[in-house]
């Protein structure tokens, strides 16, 4: 891969893991925003029925004192009712001021004693289904109608509530009390939030989950309602905190997806994690190069050589076969690369019957005892071509072990062929135990040639050596006639090289054995 083109995908592996962590961030944000949402809906509930439950106290203890007062029978201001009165209001938490009736007229109360001038009952606001009638916001004798307060009437006896020290009346403004009978009447809180529909028919007093709008009704006084609707600033007071926490977690989300996306899309693109992909997906794919009879120009054989493209483009063989080896795959990339070239050999009817194929093993596969059970091989060679295992000299080569396989897959068969030959390990000893086919000369040899170099000059002493061991030589790197006559010469039988083609596909191969063979 060029600097380029490394540089471009690395700009688009950062592009994609932009996208990927803005996605984080918006997936991150709507989750944590539905908790904090619901963390604040839960929270102004908790207030909503903290605040109801405050009226219910209000109400219970200004209901236990009235009752309490009728239930003595008193039916004028005497000492006795004053008095009774006081220690009424005394006993009592949320009752400020108690006052007794008779004919409509408000005769005493507790802190006026009996008054000079009875006062006419006014109109009530409204009444409850229990009888029980209400004065919202009304001017108080007490202190000279300077004050205000709410009133609750419950047959000879009023009381005037505390409900400004309980619920505090004059804070918190965005909620409102109100009472819910046959019309909505406000009794507290902020007015434009009670709600404004009149007449028990059609009205609907529910909230949708996604609103902080909350409506509540009391439980024991169930007319007596409260909607909240909360104030963002006091909102943003109470759980700023939450909301640094919430930023702080969605850059950590994003900065977090971004490197883990990105280090993922650069591990896919690794040599390694391509190469286990290849293996498994089709990546890997055979060409074939040609090796003719030098002295005929016909093509006998060639070699299968493997080949790697991707999504991602190339990979050449120098890179993948080392990482091949590195990660242990080297008989699983032996077996794939052998089916799919079996399998293309097989159905191209133009290949003949007996071809020489040559398939490249690593040294270190002739270790495994999976080498010698290769009759799955012999039962997919349905043209009966000779099948040639070529292993690179290696001092894994010289052990009884890869020997005793050799001699097992000879027996079965198969063919052996030393490749590169010159330029490793391999030495006459070895190479009588192994009792090989064909030596294959490495190319460094042959290129030389023209030039007469002190490589080039050890070829004769290879072929001093093919004949002592009575195996055939096969010269590779073979560019031009020049070098063709001079391998003939010295009784070289086969060549592969450019010179006969280039690595192919098995159409283009069909095509060069036709052409070799009406050729000579």
């Amino acid at each position: 891969m060029s600097n380029n083109e490394h540089r471009q995908y690395l700009l688009a592996d950062n592009l994609r893991a932009i996208a990927v962590s803005f996605l984080t961030v918006v997936l991150v944000s709507v989750v944590l925003g539905l908790l904090m949402f619901s963390v604040i809906k839960e929270h102004e509930e908790a207030r909503a029925e903290d605040i109801l439950s405050n009226v219910r106290m209000v109400f219970k203890d200004a209901e236990a004192s009235l009752d309490y007062l009728i239930a003595n029978s008193y039916y004028s201001c005497s000492d006795d009712n004053l008095n009774e009165m006081r220690r009424t209001l005394f006993r009592s938490r949320f009752v400020k001021e108690i006052g007794f009736f008779g004919d409509g007229k408000l005769l005493c109360s507790t802190y006026l004693g009996v008054l000079k001038q009875p006062i006419d009952e006014a109109v009530p606001d409204f009444v409850t289904a229990l009888g029980d009638a209400f004065w919202i916001n009304t001017p108080l004798e007490l202190f000279d109608n300077q004050s205000k307060g709410t009133i609750a009437k419950r047959g000879r006896y009023n009381a005037v509530l505390d409900l400004d020290g309980v619920i505090g009346l004059n804070f918190g403004r965005d909620w409102a009390l109100f009472y819910n009978g046959e019309q909505l009447y406000h009794m507290a809180g902020s007015p434009r939030l009670t709600p404004s529909i009149t007449g028990r028919e059609g009205r609907s007093l529910s909230t949708d989950y996604f609103s902080l709008r909350i409506i509540k009704c009391e439980k024991y006084y169930s007319e007596v309602c409260l909607t909240v609707v909360p104030d963002e600033a006091r909102i943003f007071k109470i759980h700023k905190g939450k909301l640094v926490l919430f930023i702080c977690i969605m850059l950590m989300a994003a900065a977090l997806s971004h490197m883990l996306t990105f280090n993922y899309l650069r591990r896919i693109r690794s040599l390694e994690s391509r190469i286990n992909r290849g293996l498994k997906s089709g990546k890997f794919y055979c060409l074939y190069q040609p090796f003719v009879n030098l002295d005929t120009g016909e093509v006998v054989g060639c070699e299968v050589l493997s080949r790697f493209e991707d999504e991602y483009g190339p990979i050449y063989p120098d890179d993948f076969i080392s990482q091949v080896r590195d990660i242990g795959k080297t008989w699983e990339f032996t077996t794939v690369m052998i089916k799919s070239a079996m399998d293309e050999l097989n159905r191209c009817a133009n290949i003949p019957e007996g071809f020489k194929v040559s398939f490249n093993l690593f040294p270190s596969d002739f270790m495994q005892d999976e080498l010698i059970d290769l009759d799955w091989v012999l039962d997919l060679n349905n043209k009966n071509f000779k099948l040639v295992l070529e292993i690179i000299e290696d001092e894994q080569l010289a052990t009884s072990s890869a020997a005793k396989h050799i001699k097992a897959l000879r027996s079965r068969g198969f063919w052996v062929a030393i490749d590169d030959f010159g330029v490793g390990y391999s030495n006459l000893s070895q190479l009588k135990s192994l009792r090989c086919e064909f030596l294959k000369i490495d190319r460094s040899f042959v290129m030389d040639m023209e030039d007469h170099s002190i490589r080039s000059s050890l070829i004769p002493h290879i072929v001093n050596i093919a004949d002592e061991l009575k195996v055939t030589l096969i010269a590779e790197g073979v560019e031009n006639n020049e070098q063709r006559r001079e391998l003939v010469n010295m009784n070289v039988e086969y060549g592969q090289g450019w010179l006969f083609g280039k690595p192919q596909t098995v159409k283009n191969l069909a095509n060069t054995i036709e052409l070799s063979f009406q050729t000579h």
